[in-house]
């Protein structure tokens, strides 16, 4: 076993040496921001739902803000990538996590429900101002031909921490332990995260731009959707798929308190399920990522994640739900990667930030609908059938996909291009 360790480590320094000095120091900042992000994580978001609904009894109106706060600030992500054009981008994704995670150091002035609540649905919108930013600023740090592991190793190191950090936490919550302290010390994590962002300087500048108005900037950017059909379709299929599944996203921590009266040292156990197959699947997906393409990589990730509704409508006790957990973790790990490095894929030089600024605001609008349709149909019908009603929407979404990439690989033939799908 030492013998094999000795031999990955060295196999590791050996391609980490290979990369430009600012590749690696990028690489090397960022994981400081991953792992300080892992314990803010799993210190605060692990077990945010619970809270909200067994300590703060949170009606189900307010859990259907919870769950849409973090899609409601994405809807203007048009309006903020204008904002950022022809600026450094990395200023922006800076102050908006040192913001939106820093606010949690308030925790312990918190004294009512709504309070609570305003809290964790004001994070997220400020958070989501970074996205397009922060797309840009990956395009700009990491060649092409390394993105995927380099993103894949921060994410392990996010999740390992994520893992720990949420293991003994919530064993200190069920010991007695007040979760406003918890959350206080997430939010000083939270806050190093930005700072160790903050140190990475980006290789590339972004050019000057035409002056044009935040309106026109916008519509050219949906009309992203016109002028590029390859992108409007996986666009589609991803909308269709993400309503489905944030329907049934909604209901988990609803469900998890109703049905099972889940404690935080087993939403705790959730989530390291969840980690631990997170950390799994980034070790698979990069490399995927990098041989067969980032369409083949969301595709499969939206299989895999199809499994979660059906565990939750079928699940008998609660540690059933790890499969669930399971499946998410390994199918959100290839998700994260292979949204950002499509709308990377898709996008003309220099509009990495419009893409994805597109990308945000549809999951903005379909994050803002769906937990508002989800709450209504579990009280007409049940979480358990509407867990089926979400699946049934996914499955849709996949269909649509395949088609996508059907069309896309008979343009591209015809063209004579080379397809990583």
């Amino acid at each position: 076993m030492p013998s094999i360790v000795s031999r990955l480590r060295c196999s590791i320094l050996l391609r980490v040496g290979l990369l430009p000095e600012a590749t690696r120091t990028a690489w090397a900042w960022e994981l400081v921001s991953g792992a300080c992000a892992g314990v803010y994580t799993g210190s605060v978001w692990t077990f945010a739902g619970r809270i909200a609904r067994a300590d703060m009894h949170a009606t189900g109106v307010q859990m259907g803000w919870f769950a849409a706060a973090p899609a409601v600030g994405y809807v203007f992500a048009t309006v903020w990538a204008r904002q950022m054009e022809g600026r450094s981008k990395l200023p922006f994704v800076y102050w908006t996590w040192l913001i939106a995670r820093g606010l949690f150091i308030l925790t312990p002035a918190i004294r009512t429900r709504d309070q609570y609540i305003l809290l964790v649905c004001i994070t997220p919108i400020i958070f989501s101002i970074s996205s397009p930013a922060y797309t840009a600023v990956m395009k700009d740090i990491y060649p092409d031909a390394y993105r995927g592991r380099l993103m894949s190793a921060v994410r392990i190191v996010l999740n390992v921490v994520t893992f720990g950090s949420a293991l003994i936490v919530g064993r200190l919550l069920d010991a007695g332990v007040d979760w406003r302290t918890v959350f206080c010390g997430g939010g000083v994590f939270g806050a190093l995260s930005a700072w160790a962002f903050s140190r990475i300087r980006p290789v590339a500048m972004d050019e000057p731009v035409e002056a044009i108005s935040t309106r026109a900037f916008v519509l050219d950017t949906f009309a992203i959707l016109k002028r590029n059909p390859a992108y409007r379709w996986f666009t589609a299929s991803v909308f269709v798929y993400g309503f489905g599944n944030l329907i049934a996203a909604t209901l988990y921590p609803v469900y998890q308190v109703d049905r099972f009266h889940i404690t935080n040292t087993e939403v705790a156990n959730l989530q390291n399920v969840g980690a631990v197959s997170t950390i799994v699947g980034f070790f698979f997906w990069g490399s995927f990522m990098d041989r067969r393409g980032p369409l083949a990589t969301v595709f499969l990730s939206i299989v895999i994640i199809c499994a979660m509704p059906i565990v939750y409508a079928c699940a008998p006790s609660v540690e059933y739900l790890r499969w669930a957990a399971a499946a998410g973790g390994i199918a959100l790990s290839g998700i994260e990667l292979g949204y950002l490095n499509t709308t990377l894929f898709f996008s003309e030089p220099g509009r990495a930030a419009q893409y994805q600024a597109l990308h945000s605001s549809l999951f903005g609008i379909r994050g803002s609908i769906a937990p508002h349709v989800a709450i209504p149909l579990m009280e007409r019908f049940g979480a358990q059938r509407t867990f089926w009603i979400a699946e049934v929407i996914m499955l849709v979404g996949l269909l649509l996909q395949v088609a996508s990439m059907n069309g896309y690989r008979r343009r591209a033939s015809m063209d004579g291009e080379d397809v990583p799908v």
